[in-house]
């Protein structure tokens, strides 16, 4: 297991809504990275799987982020 803590928080769309990603679980290669993110709306932290966030991109580099991705997912 490695457990790596962000210098630089990372702005992030999860299930539940806007939040920022403090740190990440590596468990190996049997299990999904585990990120942990403060949510926005309540300051509550949680888990997600890596396939359970997205990371704002670089709209300079035409980056959009997918607002449907989560009800699409389902």
């Amino acid at each position: 297991m490695y457990i790596h803590e962000l210098k630089n928080i990372i702005d992030v769309e999860t299930p539940l809504g806007k939040g920022k990603a403090i740190a990440w679980i590596d468990y190996g290669t049997e299990i999904n990275t585990v990120w942990k993110v403060i949510l926005q709306h309540n300051g509550m932290v949680r888990n997600f799987y890596d396939t359970d966030i997205l990371v704002y991109p670089n709209k300079l580099d035409g980056g959009e982020l997918d607002i449907d991705y989560f009800k699409n997912k389902k």
